[in-house]
């Protein structure tokens, strides 16, 4: 799998020239619910940090506003992440949500703080049978990603997420006042970019990363959860 990655990596750079760093194909997804409210979740922004430098894996910081009663608005939350949080409680049939939670490719849930479960949840994910692909190329200065996928039985829907690469900030009040934490893969926005229509590959603009920012795609099962593919650019 690495070198198969590396293989792609390559091929994108050469596809992309040299304005754009790095697009990846067919990674795992991680998605860290995550809070600047919560004194448990520094731990676990730093794993995810982490998981950042390792290109078969893609991770994203979702930020929830749950906390923000406590005294400090999280600078990054979105009502959206907290929403997609309590769609995979469903999904997995739990009773509540909590952070720092990580849900790997949309099938395995870990706490974040735990960087054992992390790893093994992420080669469980690569167990998994794939039976759809996203390619991210450049044609004529235009950012696209081509989508296919075998014939499936549940609907899927496209999603789409940019993100900073690095954030800074000092929290001054809540649980972790005073403290100065860098955030790693925050997503900005996430978007439902529509429904999967089986059989014919579809091709989707994609906006192009500014310095600093990435843009991540993926397609999931809308009865599972399970994330079918997932790729990524960043510049």
């Amino acid at each position: 799998m690495t070198k198969l990655l590396q293989t792609l990596t390559l091929l994108s750079a050469t596809l992309l020239g040299s304005n754009a760093a790095l697009a990846v194909d067919d990674v795992v997804l991680v998605e860290l619910f995550t809070s600047q409210g919560c004194s448990s979740c520094p731990p676990a922004d730093a794993n995810l940090g982490r998981l950042t430098q390792r290109e078969d894996v893609l991770a994203l910081s979702l930020h929830v506003d749950y906390w923000d009663y406590l005294g400090w608005r999280d600078t990054f939350a979105r009502r959206e992440h907290t929403q997609r949080q309590m769609s995979y409680r469903d999904y997995m049939g739990a009773r509540v949500i909590y952070t720092p939670q990580m849900v790997v490719h949309g099938r395995f849930d870990v706490p974040g703080y735990n960087p054992d479960a992390i790893t093994e949840a992420i080669g469980n994910a690569y167990r998994l049978t794939r039976s759809a692909n996203i390619a991210i190329t450049q044609k004529t200065g235009m950012l696209k990603a081509l989508i296919s996928a075998a014939a499936m039985d549940d609907p899927a829907t496209i999603w789409m997420a940019s993100f900073a690469k690095e954030a800074q900030v000092q929290i001054e009040r809540g649980e972790n006042t005073g403290r100065t934490i860098t955030y790693h893969n925050v997503v900005e926005k996430l978007m439902r970019v529509g429904q999967w229509s089986a059989g014919e590959a579809q091709e989707i603009m994609l906006p192009q990363p500014e310095s600093g920012e990435g843009v991540a795609i993926w397609l999931q099962n809308d009865a599972t959860g399970e994330i079918l593919t997932a790729s990524y650019i960043t510049d």
